[in-house]
């Protein structure tokens, strides 16, 4: 019959018949789209078949339940258990070159492998000494790879054995979960859309083609340090200060909930500054008011830490040093002087403020500076604090 059922018939059920029936509960192996129909992802049930060093040249490979695929499709996969540990003794090494050997459990079926054994077994595969040891193949029967262990040249009790507690041996084994669990590794293709798998924390679907990052339920936050790349248009996360919105293609900042607001003055009279004539001079601002996005990295330099619009304003007050020539601010973009934010104003009897605000589109890493200029015939100084300040702020508006 093509088409088997389990305990259908009254008679004639065969043993391969009850395994491929029974691994419609196994998760299939996904590794190509023809072996998803009947072949089952083969493995560990999570937890079991530890190995634990029980000598200098032995281990104990303990309890557990495990899935072993047929080599022939149509065998289906074997249940297996083992319900005691099982002793494994490495032989000794060989005098001239290292070797691998192969820890592996294997069902071995007479019906299929004509060995004229019918049996489950854990077994150890010796490997083939040699200057550049590779781990031998695979004894008869399907088999499930559960570690290599290294053998190097002339190892023996009698010279300490194994390196079994730093990297003597190696997993090789993979864990598998029934249909639908969701299988705690990476690494491997999904085998229908809609599977889970828990890679290293991160819970990810299988969408068909590649595995998409769940870090928090549809419509929930993620933390932007565990999702790079969008699951769906109109997905948020948060990035550290304040909220992006996934729109198909990259993260935008969302309008009107992740302002950014800048401010630094010559706040203190003390932190007043001396300025040459003729000469645009960048203004040191000792005092931060207010810096949301951690963007001010000297006294006088902002990196803008967003690309987008800006609201940009400066202002250089001036001390009565002198009543003659011209007064002047100008906000400069990465040391460039802006012509639509430049200010000048004649000196007057007293102290003098000029400035004001423009609106600028910034890249993320542009600097922003507050320059002043004078031409009086010596140096003049800005007027910090008495309730008159030299101010740059910024105001993020939108992408």
């Amino acid at each position: 019959m093509t088409v088997k059922a389990a305990w259908l018939q009254p008679t004639g059920q065969t043993r391969e018949d009850t395994r491929l029936t029974l691994a419609a509960l196994l998760t299939p192996s996904g590794q190509s789209p023809e072996e998803t129909p009947l072949r089952s992802r083969p493995g560990i049930v999570p937890g079991g078949f530890v190995l634990t060093p029980t000598a200098a040249m032995q281990c104990a490979i303990g309890t557990g339940r495990a899935i072993v695929q047929g080599k022939d499709t149509k065998q289906g996969a074997y249940l297996v258990s083992a319900v005691t540990p099982e002793t494994v003794t490495i032989d000794d090494g060989d005098p001239q070159y290292g070797r691998i050997d192969l820890i592996e459990l294997a069902v071995i079926d007479d019906d299929y492998d004509k060995t004229g054994t019918t049996t489950a077994v854990v077994r150890l595969v010796k490997g083939t000494p040699s200057a550049t040891p590779v781990a031998p193949p695979s004894g008869p029967g399907s088999t499930l790879p559960l570690y290599t262990v290294t053998v190097p040249k002339g190892t023996s009790a009698g010279t300490g054995g194994i390196a079994w507690t730093t990297g003597g041996y190696a997993t090789q084994h993979w864990p598998v979960v029934a249909l639908g669990g969701i299988l705690p590794t990476s690494g491997f293709k999904g085998a229908y859309v809609g599977q889970y798998r828990d890679a290293g924390g991160m819970l990810q679907r299988w969408d068909g083609a590649t595995w998409i990052s769940y870090p928090k339920a549809i419509g929930g936050i993620a933390p932007g340090s565990l999702l790079s790349t969008g699951s769906y248009t109109g997905q948020y996360r948060d990035n550290g200060t304040s909220l992006q919105r996934w729109d198909g293609t990259t993260w935008q900042y969302a309008e009107g909930t992740a302002k950014i607001l800048f401010g630094a003055t010559q706040w203190l009279s003390g932190e007043q500054q001396t300025v040459p004539p003729n000469t645009w001079t960048v203004l040191n601002l000792p005092t931060v008011e207010i810096d949301d996005a951690a963007g001010w990295k000297s006294a006088n330099t902002y990196v803008v830490p967003r690309t987008g619009w800006w609201s940009v304003s400066g202002q250089a007050t001036w001390q009565n040093d002198s009543q003659t020539g011209m007064r002047g601010a100008r906000i400069m973009v990465s040391g460039v002087g802006q012509s639509r934010t430049t200010w000048l104003v004649p000196a007057g009897n007293g102290a003098i403020s000029v400035g004001g605000t423009g609106l600028m589109r910034l890249v993320a890493g542009d600097t922003l500076q507050l320059a002043g200029f004078h031409n009086h015939t010596a140096a003049i100084k800005t007027l910090g604090g008495s309730g008159y300040a030299c101010t740059l702020t910024a105001e993020w508006l939108k992408s």
